[in-house]
C-alpha cells in the first residue's frame, strides 16, 4: 500500500549561522633542558564507561592512553664536547643540542643519558623527536602536503616519519567488499596512524585511530568498503614530493540504511533501493531534536523521541589529535531514495556525524552533531545540498517544495539512485518516475584541542520505516593547523 503523507504545523527553525575563525592552533613551548619534566600524554575520554554511551557500549572500544614519555635526566654534559651546563634557559632553546638536520642532534649516543626531552613534548631524541627544540614536530604532529595547510608547505619533516609534506596513507591492506571491520573503515577513509608511532616503533600514546568500533544494530551487509560507488570514486589525494612514500588511496568507506551496494557491485542481482532491505531492526535515536528544531521546507516537523529508527548503522571510533592540530575535515556524500517525494513526509533517512570532545564538553556533554546545511538541517531527505536529481517542481503534491537539482541526474549513474522506479509492487511511490537524489560532495570541518582524544561518530538509518534505502561515502580525512570556532560543512 501507499505510504500516507503526514502534514502537521510546526513552529519555524531558528539557526544561527556558524562562524569560522582563521588561526593557527599552537601547543606549548620548550621547557629548560635541566628539568626534563615533559607534560605526558592526554587522558582522553574513553568511548565505553565514561564516554558518550556508558554501559551500553557492545564492544571494548577502551582508549586509555599510556603515559607520556617524559624525561628522566636534564643534563647536557654528557655531550661529546662536555660544554653543556645542564641548566637550561627555559626558553626551548639549546645550543648544545643544535638540530644539524640529520636523524639525531649532535652528540646523540645510545647511552640513556643522551635521551633528552628539551622542548618538553612528552618525546625525547630516543623515542623518535627529530627536533628537540620544537614541542610542534615529534611523532605525536601531523604532516601533510596540503596546499591549503601551512604544515603541508612548511618544508619540515613534522611527524618525524623520514619524509617531508607527505600524506600518510593506510589502505594498503584493504580489500573491497562488505567489512565487519570497523578500523578498515577509519582507514578506509584515511584516518591513518604514523608509521612511526607502529610496528616495532610503537608509541600508542600518539596512535591517530585509539579505537573504532560497530555501536547499534549495525548490520554487516549495510557496510562496505568500496573502490566506487556508482560514478563517485575515492578523493584524489595530493601528491608525495620527491622521496616520499606514494599517495595510494583507492578506497572510502560506505554505509547505508539498506545494502551497501552500488549496480556494480550488485551485479544480475534483484536488489534496488527501494523498495531496498529492511532490516527489520529498530534503535535509538542518537539526535533526537524537538520539534522546534526539527523544521522541514514545507516548515513542519516532528518530536523525533516519538519516531521510530530503523536499520541503523554507526562506526564509533576514538581518536587522538595530534599535537598540531587545531581542527580536522572529512569529505562525504549522502544519496537517499526518498528524495523528493518524502521530504516533508516524516520519511528521514538520516546521516549523523557526532562528536564528543572536550570542544563541546561544557554544552554538550552528551555530544555535538557536527553536520547542517545553512538552514540547520541536518543531511537527510530534507537538506539543502541535493544537487544531483531531476527537478520538479511542487514535488510533494500540495507542498510547494521545488527541487532545483543544478545538476541533474548523470553523477547518479551506476548508484541504483538515478533509476526512475516509480511505483514498486506493493504499491510503494518511490521516486515519481524521475529518479531520486544526492548532495555530491560535501565537506565538514569541526575543531578539536591539540593532542586531545576524542570520539568521533559516522551513522545512518531510517525514521518511521526501513524500506526506501539511503547511503552514505565517506573519504579523505584530514587534520589541519588552523582553528575554527564552530563546526561548518559546505561544498
Amino acid at each position: 500500500m501507499l505510504r500516507s503523507l503526514h502534514l502537521r504545523r510546526w513552529p519555524s527553525l531558528s539557526f544561527a549561522a556558524l562562524a569560522v575563525t582563521a588561526a593557527l592552533g599552537a601547543c606549548g613551548g620548550g621547557s629548560g633542558g635541566g628539568s626534563g619534566t615533559g607534560s605526558g600524554d592526554d587522558s582522553g575520554t574513553s568511548a565505553d564507561g565514561s564516554g558518550p554511551d556508558g554501559s551500553r557500549d557492545s564492544a571494548g572500544g577502551q582508549d586509555s592512553s599510556s603515559g607520556g614519555q617524559d624525561s628522566t635526566t636534564g643534563q647536557d654534559s654528557s655531550m661529546a664536547d662536555g660544554s653543556g651546563s645542564g641548566s637550561g634557559s627555559g626558553g626551548g632553546g639549546d645550543a648544545t643540542f643544535a638540530f644539524d638536520g640529520f636523524s639525531h642532534p649532535d652528540g646523540w649516543s645510545a647511552d640513556s643519558s643522551s635521551c633528552p626531552d628539551d622542548d618538553g613534548d612528552g618525546w625525547t631524541v630516543c623515542d623518535g623527536d627529530c627536533n628537540d627544540h620544537d614541542s610542534q614536530v615529534n611523532p605525536c604532529a601531523f604532516d601533510t602536503n596540503d596546499p591549503n595547510d601551512p604544515v603541508g608547505t612548511d618544508h619540515v619533516d613534522n611527524d618525524c616519519d623520514g619524509h617531508v609534506d607527505n600524506v600518510v596513507t593506510c589502505e594498503s591492506q584493504l580489500t573491497a567488499g562488505f567489512d565487519h571491520q570497523p578500523a578498515d573503515h577509519a582507514n578506509a577513509a584515511n584516518i591513518c596512524d604514523n608509521p612511526a608511532v607502529t610496528g616495532a616503533n610503537a608509541h600508542a600514546g600518539c596512535q591517530r585511530l585509539k579505537s573504532a568500533i560497530w555501536y547499534g544494530p549495525s548490520p554487516m551487509s549495510a557496510q562496505r568498503v568500496t573502490a566506487h560507488m556508482g560514478s563517485f570514486v575515492p578523493k584524489i589525494l595530493p601528491a608525495n614530493p620527491v622521496g616520499a612514500p606514494a599517495a595510494a588511496n583507492p578506497y572510502m568507506a560506505f554505509l547505508s540504511s539498506g545494502d551497501a551496494w552500488d549496480e556494480a557491485d550488485n551485479g544480475a542481482s534483484t536488489y534496488e533501493t527501494c523498495p531496498g532491505t529492511d532490516f527489520n531492526t529498530t534503535f535509538s535515536n542518537a539526535w533526537a531534536l524537538p520539534a522546534a528544531q526539527n523544521t522541514n521546507p514545507c516548515g513542519t516537523g516532528v518530536n523525533e523521541a516519538t519516531v521510530s529508527v530503523h536499520d541503523y548503522t554507526e562506526v564509533r571510533m576514538t581518536l587522538k589529535a595530534p599535537i598540531n592540530a587545531g581542527s580536522y575535515s572529512f569529505d562525504f556524500a549522502f544519496f537517499s531514495e526518498e528524495f523528493p517525494f518524502y521530504v516533508c513526509q516524516g520519511f528521514n533517512d538520516t546521516f549523523l556525524a557526532i562528536q564528543w570532545s572536550q570542544q563541546f564538553q561544557a554544552m554538550y556533554p552528551g555530544g555535538y552533531e557536527i553536520a547542517y546545511d545553512a538552514n540547520g538541517h541536518r543531511i537527510n531527505v530534507n537538506n539543502l545540498f541535493f544537487q544531483d536529481c531531476a527537478p520538479c517542481n511542487d514535488c510533494v503534491p500540495g507542498s510547494n517544495f521545488n527541487a532545483m537539482c543544478p545538476n541533474g541526474l548523470a553523477r547518479l549513474n551506476g548508484t541504483f539512485y538515478e533509476k526512475p522506479l516509480g511505483v514498486d509492487a506493493f504499491g510503494v511511490q518511490c521516486n515519481l518516475n524521475h529518479g531520486s537524489g544526492g548532495t555530491d560532495w560535501l565537506t565538514t570541518t569541526s575543531p578539536v584541542n591539540p593532542g586531545e582524544t576524542f570520539v568521533l561518530s559516522w551513522i545512518v538509518f531510517d525514521e518511521n520505516d526501513g524500506i526506501l534505502d539511503s547511503s552514505v561515502i565517506l573519504d579523505h580525512f584530514r587534520w589541519h593547523s588552523a582553528t575554527i570556532g564552530s563546526p561548518v560543512t559546505g561544498r
